[in-house]
């Protein structure tokens, strides 16, 4: 049941970001639910698990793009291990450090996208457009953030409330 609804989680993200955010980018970035998600569940489930679903996550959506294949599979179990270590030793409650590990998650993203892009398949890229699309990127990332944030720490609580016998426990 655990997976079941975790999979119907990503399915309403990938399609909210794949097609109402359209309507909502600026200038041509879009905030990325996806890995928003990666750092959510980093943080929240226990153990290693972040790294599985981070891993999950990217996979799907390098599947879904089109682009890269493996791309997002890495930066997202990447951005997933970081933040599993971590999960120990912060505390993250509150709009300013969510905001700011969702911005940092995203600038993290967005470089292994362009090292991946410059090294691997000797892409010509501009640095100043690609540096300051990386860093709004992460500025949108930044705002949608904690909201999704809240937005799945309700969910989770309302699930916990209807199934609390399942595998679901707070954490």
């Amino acid at each position: 049941m655990f997976f079941l609804i975790h999979f119907l989680l990503l399915l309403l993200l990938f399609s909210v970001q794949t097609t109402w955010l359209e309507a909502l980018s600026i200038a041509g970035v879009r905030p990325d639910l996806a890995l928003i998600l990666v750092v959510y569940c980093g943080f929240h489930f226990r153990g290693n698990h972040g790294v599985g679903m981070g891993a999950a996550v990217g996979l799907i959506q390098d599947c879904l793009s089109g682009g890269l294949l493996g791309v997002n599979t890495l930066s997202k179990s990447l951005v997933a291990l970081f933040f599993s270590t971590l999960k120990d030793k912060i505390l993250v409650e509150g709009i300013l450090p969510t905001g700011f590990f969702v911005f940092t998650a995203s600038l993290f993203d967005g470089l292994i996208y362009y090292l991946v892009l410059v090294t691997l398949f000797k892409g010509d890229v501009s640095g100043g457009w690609m540096f300051s699309s990386i860093f709004a990127y992460g500025l949108y990332n930044a705002c949608v953030g904690p909201f999704l944030f809240f937005m799945l720490d309700a969910l989770k609580k309302w699930v916990v409330a209807r199934l609390p016998n399942l595998y679901l426990r707070p954490s």
